[in-house]
């Protein structure tokens, strides 16, 4: 299976680069111990110095804006705006956005592109159709997550059932 060297993302046969970092996937991981610290922070081509241009609200915008960049031959990546150290930990994105970031030479022509695509979106805006199809095929790439047993709603039933005696027993005892 491959592998993305920098987000260390499981990836099916038959992709050759990471869809977040636009990093060539490898076939494994190197041991943790393994990996310098300079190998750490894997750099898209084209990326000689990350500078954020903008937040986007959610997973949907970050996603749609790095498009919409790379159509336009701008190299971008996204990644949670606050918080980093938490989302490492989770895996989840961070409440507080996503950063969309770019190269510095090309933070002028991605602040222009990003600014034109605001401008169409409020004269134009998206029909609910067209949200319906980004929205599914956003839920299409994103991994299942697994469903995990939780013992408090085990318990619910037989919480309930000691409730429902005690009241029982209450009613005869006062009457």
């Amino acid at each position: 299976m491959p592998w993305c060297p920098k987000c260390k993302a499981e990836y099916r046969e038959g992709f050759a680069e990471c869809s977040t970092c636009q990093v060539p996937l490898v076939d494994s991981l190197p041991e943790e111990n393994e990996v310098s610290e300079r190998e750490k922070f894997v750099l898209p081509d084209g990326m000689e110095k990350p500078i954020v241009v903008y937040t986007a609200k959610n997973r949907l915008e970050a996603t749609t804006i790095c498009d919409m960049l790379h159509e336009n031959d701008v190299v971008a990546y996204d990644r949670p705006a606050s918080f980093g150290q938490i989302v490492d930990y989770t895996g989840a994105d961070s409440r507080f956005g996503l950063s969309i970031i770019v190269d510095v030479s090309q933070t002028a022509r991605a602040r222009e592109l990003i600014d034109e695509m605001h401008r169409n979106l409020s004269e134009t805006p998206i029909d609910e159709n067209e949200l319906a199809r980004l929205a599914e095929e956003q839920a299409m790439e994103t991994p299942e997550q697994p469903m995990e047993d939780n013992a408090s709603f085990k318990l619910l039933p037989v919480v309930a059932g000691i409730i429902v005696v005690a009241l029982v027993l209450l009613y005869f005892v006062s009457n």
